[in-house]
Order: C-alpha cells, then structure tokens, then sequence
C-alpha cells in the first residue's frame, strides 16, 4: 500500500508536523511512505529536531500550488492522509484520513435550508458560488459577483459535456490577468482589461457529482488586503433546465437568484469532508467541537509523547510551565500564572520557585509581552527561560515538583474553544517526569489529568492556590500522585499511538457521514 502524507507547512516544524512525521515513522515498518510539501528541507535536521525515525521515508516537494490544484495528487496513493493544517480539499484516493487539530466554526448559516437548497439545485441544474463574496449587483435579473479571493464554481455533473459561459473583469489596474482550474487542473490563461468572454466546456464525467472551477487573479504587486480583485457577469450553462431556471427567475424569483446561486464557505470544506473515508482528531475535545460545528463523527488518536525523554530527578521545590511566549488572547497565560505565584509568595510561601520555559515568538508586539512577563516577575523567586534548549528543559521537568497549565485562564469555552489547549503535549510530558500537574479544567486537559487521582484540575486562581498548596504540605499525596502521573503518561507513547493508528488504517476508519 502505497502512502502520501500531505503538509503545507512542514518547514516549520511544529506540533502538527511532528504529529504527522511520526504517522510516517510508524506506517513506514509496513509501507512505502511519501511526506509531500512544497519547501524542500533536509530529512537528516528534521529527524534529529523533532526526535522521528524517518529512515524509511520519502520527502517529495511539489511546486507550490493552492490547496484545491492538491486533489489530483491525491489519487497517486493507495492511502492519503491530509495532515496539512487548515487546507481542506477533496481526495480521489481509493482510501484516504483528514487530520484535525481542531475544527473551524463554519457560522450557523452553514446548516440552515442546506438540504433544501441542495435538492432544488440538483434539479435545476444550478451552478455554486463557493468563496465568499466581497459583494454581488443585482440588475435586470443578471448577477455580478464580486470578490477579494479566488473565485470559485461548483457545477453540475451530467452525462454529456456541456458549454460553460461567463464574462470576467479585472476590479484593481494590478490584476492584470487570471488562471483557470477546473477539478485542480490548470486549464486557460486570460488576459483582463476592461472584461472578455470566456467559455469553458464541461466534460462529460459520470463518476464525478460536481466539477469545480476555480478562477485565480494574476496579481502584478502587492495589494492591500480587502481590495476587490474579479468580477464575474452573465454566467449561462447550456443546459435546458438552467434556461428554465432562469426564465423563471425573470419572471418571479429574482432575488432568490442570490440564495440559490450562492453557498457559504462552509458548504464546500464539509463536502470536501465527506471524500475522505475518516476524521482524524486529537482528542475528545476537539471530536466534540467537530460534531458540534460540523455535525460528524471523528476518531481520535492522540498526539505522539516521546515520554521515554524525559525521567524522574531528584524534586525540588519547583513550579514549571512549558509554553511558547506570544502575545495576543490565545497566549498561554503566564501573566496570571506570575500573578498566582506572587499572591503565594505574598501570603507566606518561601523556598519555592516559579519557572517558566518555553520558545519566544519573533515580532515587536511578542517581543514586548515577554518583557512584561519579566516585569511582572521582578523582585519574586520566578525565573524565565525564554528559547531554552532540550537539554535544559528536560533538566527542568526532572527536578520540577509541580507542573501549572492555565492556557485559557479567563476565556471563554463554549464561544472561542479554540482558545484552550486542544490536548496538552507538554502536561504529559511533564506528567513522564514525575511533575505533579495542577492544570485548569477546560479543554483537553481533563482527559490526562484525573482530579485527585494523578494530579488536579482547577477554574479559578483560588482553586489552583489551595490544590498547589495541598501539594506542598503532604509529601506523601505528592509522591502518589506523582508515581501515578508517571504510569498515565505511557499510554501517549510513541508505541501506544502507532498501535492506535495501525487499528484505524487496517479498520479504514470509517464513520456514519449525516
């Protein structure tokens, strides 16, 4: 069984990259495996940084392409998996898993008369405007769409070809032309002015439910995003029941033009969905927000732990988290973890300390939240570790007592998810150490931390104050839940997840598509 795994961003070697490098490394003892993107990098570095055994494996780098010219690709492979974050597009293998880290909200229009809408397009033959529009006129019964992004058709697949007309126009002087896709292959080249008449033909193939095309705008600078880029006039299909259709819009419909012709985003990504025999997710939390915004079922298989790095040291009196320095809402709250720190050492607290490890992210704005974190840390037992080394960290997780998690601290769960940890790699690893994890109760932290059992689980500050303390104050409860968090960690061994992932390709992960 020939195996293509697909990363856009494999250059970036992070969390998911590694998550998906370590499918390769498994599925490699058994079969030919190819890691596709489209930046080359060296197969040596990758394996050494994020610690996979890729001997076995191919690295393919195809010419940069959109996520849509990716579905030809696809049907090279025996098994496809698409582990390329946010790139949602159909696959033509034979059988084929979609990677989720955690899905989008495709807004709650995405559902509503979806079935019915389907239905009467289906009969009327009606085309599908798929990206979201910047903008549409209505006049005389004719439709301009209007757009800042590629523009995008869905079209009826019927058993003879058929002609395809529309005419395209440039909005900005720098979109000088535009290239033509149909089903991800390039087909046409125009050149815009004013506007031109373009015609494609239609091919007859039964096997297909839909054709796509797509129309990307030739762009000769850059532009400010938001700039109204095409405009596409006087779309005609020379098909009998889109004649019907639109003699009756002249007649009575007219504004239901719109509603037909024009489907949210979220319509495609979830038929894209639907050409992959599985949904991949990393754990309960995030299948439960691909049901709740997508309405369908997932398997989990959990991220890779390479728990067999990390040992138990000697303890000391020790708090640590591990976590990237960023600003913006979806940081990983170290602020208020120096802020509960603080109160502790303010109230009494003595010959303990803080630290805070983690990867300092580039740019002004990250730039000045680190130096606020330093700040806020002056005068008090907490030390920063900005970029520290592997070496380092796994010095620090041996000696560390205590592990805090608060990503999320202050959000809210049921209106941003997104915002908390989807898993929490790095509160296993810690758990692998001996670290006693004290860690907020929201997102996928709940599924490896059990209150009272291997660590605990807290809402508020003053929770997490008094479970830290208990912690302190009775060794003995510190070494039962330390021993215990140690045993729980190995079920997220690199060994445990080739294992789950062997059971969802040989069962071929199928689900119940609603």
């Amino acid at each position: 069984m020939r195996v293509g795994i697909y990363n856009r961003w494999l250059t970036t070697l992070g969390g998911g990259e590694k998550y998906d490098l370590t499918i390769a490394e498994c599925l490699s003892h058994f079969h030919p495996v190819e890691v596709l993107s489209h930046k080359s990098i060296d197969k040596g570095y990758v394996s050494e940084r994020l610690q996979v055994d890729l001997s076995r494996v191919e690295f393919v780098t195809l010419p940069n392409r959109s996520s849509l010219e990716m579905t030809p690709v696809t049907q090279e492979y025996d098994f496809f998996i698409n582990g390329s974050y946010l790139d949602f597009f159909p696959s033509l293998a034979r059988r084929s898993a979609i990677v989720i880290f955690f899905p989008t909200n495709l807004g709650p229009d995405t559902f509503s008369r979806r079935w019915l809408k389907t239905w009467i397009r289906q009969q009327l033959c009606l085309p599908q405007v798929l990206i979201s529009p910047q903008a549409f006129n209505l006049a005389k019964g004719g439709l301009s769409w209007v757009t800042d992004v590629n523009l995008k058709l869905r079209l009826p697949a019927m058993r003879k070809s058929y002609p395809l007309d529309f005419d395209l126009r440039a909005c900005h002087p720098m979109v000088s032309g535009a290239h033509l896709y149909l089903n991800g292959i390039a087909i046409d080249q125009v050149a815009l002015g004013s506007g031109v008449h373009c015609r494609v033909i239609i091919p007859c193939l039964p096997e297909k439910k839909y054709h796509e095309l797509v129309i990307s705008p030739v762009v000769s600078d850059q532009l400010v995003d938001g700039d109204a880029l095409l405009a596409m006039d006087n779309i005609q299909l020379g098909l009998l029941s889109y004649r019907f259709y639109q003699h009756l819009l002249e007649k009575s419909l007219h504004r239901a033009h719109v509603r037909l012709e024009y489907s949210p985003p979220g319509v495609a990504i979830l038929d894209y969905l639907d050409s992959y025999n599985a949904i991949w997710s990393i754990s309960e939390y995030t299948t439960k927000w691909i049901w709740k915004y997508w309405k369908r079922n997932s398997s989990i298989l959990y991220p890779p732990v390479n728990v067999a790095s990390f040992t138990v040291g000697e303890k000391r009196p020790q708090i640590l988290n591990v976590g990237r320095f960023f600003a913006g809402n979806h940081n990983k709250k170290h602020l208020a973890m120096v802020e509960a720190f603080k109160r502790m050492v303010d109230e009494g607290l003595t010959g303990w300390t803080l630290h805070l490890a983690g990867g300092a992210a580039s740019g002004e704005e990250h730039k000045a939240y680190l130096e606020s974190v330093f700040e806020q840390s002056q005068g008090y037992p907490i030390q920063i570790h900005p970029d520290i080394s592997f070496t380092d960290l796994s010095e620090l997780y041996s000696s560390s007592a205590i592990y805090w998690h608060a990503s999320g601290f202050g959000e809210d769960d049921q209106r941003e998810p997104e915002k908390f940890e989807h898993f929490g790699i790095t509160t296993v690893e810690a758990m692998a150490a001996g670290c006693v994890p004290v860690v907020i109760a929201k997102g996928g932290q709940p599924e490896t931390v059990h209150h009272g059992e291997n660590g605990f689980l807290w809402n508020t500050l003053e929770e997490l104050l008094q479970f830290t303390r208990q912690v302190m104050t009775d060794p003995a409860l510190a070494v039962r839940l330390s021993q215990q968090a140690v045993q729980d960690s190995q079920q997220y061994a690199t060994d445990a997840f080739c294992q789950r992932l062997n059971q969802l390709v040989e069962s071929n992960g199928d689900r119940t598509l609603l």
